[in-house]
């Protein structure tokens, strides 16, 4: 009785509102739909070559390498449920995999498929793919509409972490341990490349220094009782800075890009939860800087300073 009572005086709208027909609804639907995944393409391009001139320059660095030539395949399950449909009709998505982007190897198209050795569609990290690209004139195995051809490839190494592109309203990046994915909103707030690759290094330095792995065991170790993270951020804006200097990146006045996420996020200014305060990371950032160019002058290798003397290649 009283839920009746209840749902008798929800209050309702006093105006008579304008209701879309269902054909203006889907066109508007399917015009900002196409915009979206436009959007999505083009910065999918930027984050593409910003990420291979990283993954390639610290390839002698890197523990985990893999044969990069260039493309980039997907299937529909690259994508949220809720934009598979959409992904599908804007950017060919299947459900096996195909060639969503060529960097490299003209030879190769959008929407051709990689195969394997039992003629299978497939990813560029494929295992028997990958030993091929290893031997000199490679020839891999694709699929072209109804033929299957046979077309020669080359390949570069590069560190193997699959870095993808995320939709997202919120401005994040963030490393697995195996891959690196950036969002559309960190995408449109790093204003320049520069920037751009220094977000793409800090990610690559939680994978390659163990970050993710370090962070569960200790969480283990302490019993659930916390879960500490910020020394494993600094460590990654000092570390991945390298990693953008080996690239090829200038370095100048990119610390800033910590200053006007300080602003857009006021609290990571004053409050040091998972992260370092944003002041403390660009002041780093500054004095990494410094470090590297020094090392640039006298000749040095630009590797990370170790508390430990290795043996590491240049």
């Amino acid at each position: 009785m009283f839920a009746l009572v209840f749902l008798s005086a929800c209050a309702h709208v006093e105006t008579r509102l304008p209701v879309p027909n269902q054909a203006a609804l889907r066109k508007e639907s399917n015009t900002q739909e196409h915009q979206a995944f436009i959007r999505y393409a083009q910065q999918l391009s930027r984050l593409d070559k910003i990420s291979t001139k990283l993954l390639q320059a610290n390839a002698p660095i890197c523990e985990k390498t893999f044969q990069d030539m260039g493309v980039r395949t997907h299937t529909l399950k690259s994508y949220p449920k809720h934009l598979r449909d959409a992904a599908k009709r804007q950017l060919g998505a299947k459900k096996h995999p195909t060639i969503l982007s060529v960097r490299d190897n003209a030879q190769l198209s959008k929407m051709d498929s990689l195969l394997d050795q039992r003629a299978n569609p497939t990813s560029v990290r494929n295992k028997a793919l990958q030993e091929t690209l290893k031997t000199e004139q490679a020839e891999i195995q694709i699929r072209r509409g109804d033929k299957t051809l046979s077309v020669p490839v080359t390949s570069n190494l590069a560190c193997d972490y699959k870095v993808s592109l995320r939709m997202s309203g919120a401005v994040n990046a963030y490393a697995t341990g195996k891959s690196i994915i950036i969002t559309t909103a960190m995408m449109d707030f790093a204003k320049t490349d520069e920037e751009l690759a220094l977000v793409v290094g800090h990610e690559l330095a939680h994978n390659t220094m163990g970050h993710i792995l370090k962070i569960i065991q200790n969480t283990i170790l302490s019993g659930f009782a916390t879960r500490t993270t910020r020394p494993f951020e600094a460590e990654a804006d000092y570390v991945g800075l390298y990693y953008m200097a080996r690239a090829g990146y200038n370095m100048d006045g990119v610390e800033t890009f910590w200053r006007r996420l300080g602003v857009k996020n006021p609290k990571s200014i004053v409050r040091a939860k998972s992260h370092p305060v944003t002041p403390a990371r660009l002041l780093s950032i500054r004095m990494t800087a410094q470090e590297i160019n020094a090392k640039r002058t006298s000749g040095q290798a630009l590797l990370p300073n170790a508390l430990k003397p290795t043996q590491q290649n240049p």
